[in-house]
């Protein structure tokens, strides 16, 4: 035992620089982490332990590189006795406060009580030994170790392990760390602190690091270190509460974000079928407007203008055929052409509001005649090719894929400088195809690849895409520069509809 204890001996530097480390990196971690945001209320007292461990390690660190209590100037005595006391203060106050979280009342007499006995007993040692600084720096080192570090200590183990056993239910594995680090700290207070430098204060005069080495072959500071040690290591593995906590609080803000965007997604979803709804009744209650105004022109100027003609006609019948009378015949004449361009502009007025083709004959038929009206009207030639046996389509599809053909035959005129438009219709499985292809300037490719910029960007494409959306179905626009444009439009066939029985048209 002898020989063990004189390498401890020799090695008591390395001891010292060891047991300064592992408090002052205790402290240092602690604050680091204790010092972030957090709503555990551990943090708060945790940033005293911190305090504690950084001075208490530059209090060793002090010992090592100056005897102090070798020394003769009082500066580093007073400035020792100062840093040890306030470190144990800081240990005293993280226990105490750590009781405070567990609903101890007395924290505050605690406190006082605590600072009143060092004073006083530091009076005491200060004037019976104060003119002997061989024997005083041993006296006040052992009262500040009696009065402070051993209540300190105890009170941050009792702490401690009350926390654990607050967190027990929720975090195993920090509040087990706590709870040895709490014993830790018992060990460090008893018997770390009550074997202290040899001196004249009872009972340092007999139970001090001297009998210790004796009676158990290493010397005090290595307990002291072994212990301080162990506090850090657990104190710094129960620091996984806070990381933990932090893990729980981004799942709650993950799962709150992800709630707040399903609900936002579910209101824009309402927002976009509540907007469908609308512009779906928009569009077919302007049908059913355009259908009223093209029967009311059709039934009432219609007949208006035609009764004006007979009645023109019957005129022009009851006139002699004398000289006088021709010029009222040229006037009548004159009557009869104003009438029929009226006549001609009313029939191809209510063809563009309703075609009264589309109501009784179908899509394919009105298709057709509008077909022969634009190569008439405009300087291209308009085809239509059916595919597949010649049938009805339920009154909303054949009103969408007419307006889809007007408006795309409308876009060719402005835009396209084309000779030849073909108008395609199929009917495959369950869904109604229409192609309007044209040998046209064409469109350039990468305007046509973004998409929703194009579909937007006019030419009457939003009206063609809506409504094809409406309906459920797609379109797709094909083009290239010098070679023509392609529209294809394909929308859903759903079961056949009573009001469009299947017949062969044209």
């Amino acid at each position: 035992m002898a020989t063990l204890s004189a390498f401890f001996l020799r090695c008591l530097d390395v001891i010292y620089l060891l047991y300064g480390l592992a408090l002052f990196t205790m402290g240092v971690v602690v604050w680091l982490e204790a010092s972030r945001p957090t709503s555990l209320p551990l943090a708060r007292p945790l940033q005293f332990l911190a305090l504690f461990g950084v001075l208490h390690g530059f209090h060793e660190w002090g010992e090592w590189f100056i005897p102090i209590h070798q020394a003769s100037h009082p500066i580093p005595l007073l400035a020792d006795l100062t840093l040890l006391a306030l470190a144990f203060f800081l240990l005293a106050e993280f226990g105490l406060r750590l009781l405070s979280l567990d609903g101890w009342p007395s924290a505050r007499e605690a406190r006082l009580t605590l600072g009143l006995i060092f004073l006083v007993g530091e009076g005491m040692v200060a004037a019976r030994w104060g003119g002997e600084p061989n024997n005083w720096v041993p006296a006040a080192d052992a009262w500040a170790r009696y009065s402070l570090a051993i209540p300190a200590a105890l009170l941050a183990a009792v702490g401690l392990c009350r926390q654990s056993r607050c967190l027990s239910r929720t975090a195993r594995g920090p509040a087990a760390d706590l709870r040895w680090a709490g014993l830790a700290l018992a060990l460090y207070a008893v018997p770390g602190q009550v074997f202290v430098a040899a001196g004249p204060l009872p009972p340092s005069n007999w139970l001090n690091d001297i009998f210790f080495l004796r009676t158990f072959g290493i010397p005090i500071q290595l307990w002291r270190a072994v212990m301080a040690g162990l506090v850090a290591l657990f104190t710094v593995r129960a620091l996984r509460l806070f990381e933990e906590e932090r893990a729980r609080q981004m799942e709650e803000l993950t799962r709150a974000r992800l709630e707040a965007q399903q609900r936002l997604s579910e209101e824009a979803a309402q927002q976009e079928a509540l907007r469908q709804e609308f512009t779906r009744r928009l569009v077919w209650a302007q049908e059913e407007e355009r259908r009223y105004i093209a029967r009311e022109l059709h039934d009432e100027i219609g007949q208006a203008c035609t009764a004006l003609r007979w009645e023109l006609a019957a005129l022009e019948q009851t006139l002699p055929e004398e000289p006088p009378h021709r010029e009222i015949r040229a006037r009548i004449q004159h009557l009869h052409e104003i009438t029929d361009r009226a006549m001609e502009n009313l029939y191809r007025m209510v063809n563009r509001l309703r075609p009264a083709a589309l109501d009784r004959l179908g899509l394919i038929p009105a298709l057709i005649t509008y077909a022969d009206e634009c190569s008439a009207r405009y300087p291209f030639v308009v085809e239509v090719e059916i595919q597949g046996p010649r049938r009805r389509f339920p009154e909303r599809v054949e009103t969408v894929l007419y307006r889809v053909a007007q408006e795309a035959i409308t876009n060719v005129a402005r835009h396209a400088r084309a000779t030849r438009v073909r108008l395609t219709l199929a009917a495959q499985n369950h869904q109604v195809c229409l192609t309007v292809a044209d040998n046209g300037v064409g469109i350039d490719p990468e305007t046509v690849q973004q998409t929703d910029d194009f579909w937007k960007g006019g030419r009457g494409l939003t009206g063609i895409r809506e409504r094809v959306q409406l309906m459920g179905g797609r379109a797709e626009i094909c083009s290239t520069p010098g070679a023509g444009t392609v529209l294809t439009v394909c929308l859903p066939l759903e079961e056949e509809s009573d009001e469009h029985p299947s017949s062969a048209g044209g």
